[in-house]
């Protein structure tokens, strides 16, 4: 819960910065739903959308690393064919969160 207050406090957050917070992230903390283009609440308030998708790309993949690789580089070809960052970019968040879900819940690769 806290680290969501310090993401929210700074205007100017790093993708870096959004990857630590998604694995430090209380797991009691679920994503709800997006608000807006920006913002995605959960059960204790509300963080940016890049780190609602980037919280749900470290419950399937243990090593940041490659889940900063995935985010910026892997093309999504259900997503037509861009990254999970572009897809950020354009407000399609959503499309990404529920895509890593059916991934986490085995539905897909």
């Amino acid at each position: 819960m806290h680290a969501s207050r310090a993401i929210r406090s700074s205007n100017n957050i790093s993708l870096r910065k959004l990857l630590c917070a998604a694995y430090l992230a209380d797991p009691r903390d679920q994503l709800i739903s997006p608000i807006g283009e920006r913002d995605y609440s959960t059960l204790f308030g509300r963080i940016p959308v890049a780190l609602a998708v980037l919280r749900m790309a470290a419950q399937i993949e243990p090593d940041p690393a490659a889940v900063m690789q995935w985010y910026r580089h892997t093309r999504i070809t259900e997503l037509g064919y861009l990254t999970a960052e572009q897809l950020v970019a354009l407000g399609r968040a959503e499309a990404v969160i529920t895509f890593l879900r059916s991934v986490r819940d085995g539905r897909r690769d």
